[in-house]
């Protein structure tokens, strides 16, 4: 029944993030860039939910985009679940045994590293930190929505390369406004979204658990 409720919540949610992002994304442009609200909530439904949740919502949204929106044929529709996938590995909650199998890999990586000089150490150690599991909840998520985003706008700033549109420096100012404003999104709904999902009422329950 639990599984029941929660499926149907996250059906509603992403229902409610497809209208909001066709219909009231245009009116809320900023320097006439939206951002996404359909990678803000797929990021929240990866680390609160899981990957077989993200990966149903993705394959639902990739669909009624394709059917209402896509100028590419099949786009959207193999986009959306491969890209949230792609981050499912990164980000999304894991269990304890796999947040050490996770860390062992991770250290090990890290042995194998040393007395060689990094090229970029400071991502290297985020890196690892995210491989580990060991970022915060509410880091991880505005974390995944930009990553979301970013390859997403990728992946059409190569088709419109291809297709011979001259790329500048505006597509990339545009690119990280709109990387930027899709954060700010995940930002603003993870913690309402969290607490219909039932996020913060089990983890009262999980402390008065462990008080008494």
């Amino acid at each position: 029944m639990k599984q029941l409720k929660k499926g149907l919540k996250v059906l509603l949610i992403v229902m409610l993030a497809y209208l909001c992002q066709v219909c009231v994304m245009e009116h809320l442009e900023i320097f006439e860039v939206s951002g996404s609200v359909i990678f803000a909530v797929l990021a929240i439904l990866t680390v609160t939910c899981g990957k077989k949740y993200v990966f149903c919502a993705s394959c639902m949204i990739g669909m009624m985009m394709e059917s209402m929106l896509s100028n590419v044929p099949a786009l959207y529709v193999i986009a959306y679940p491969l890209i949230s996938m792609l981050c499912a590995q990164a980000f999304a909650d894991m269990s304890e045994r796999q947040r050490e199998r996770r860390r062992m890999n991770t250290e090990a990586r890290q042995r194998r590293r040393e007395g060689k000089k990094p090229l970029l150490p400071g991502l290297i150690r985020l890196l690892d930190t995210i491989r580990g599991g060991e970022l915060p909840v509410h880091l991880r998520i505005p974390l995944c929505a930009g990553l979301m985003d970013l390859i997403m706008n990728v992946v059409l700033c190569v088709y419109m390369y291809l297709i011979g549109v001259e790329l500048g420096l505006i597509h990339a100012a545009r690119l990280l406004v709109k990387v930027t404003y899709t954060v700010g999104l995940a930002l603003a709904l993870m913690v309402p979204m969290r607490y219909i999902l039932g996020m913060y009422r089990r983890n009262k329950q999980t402390k008065r658990g462990e008080m008494m």
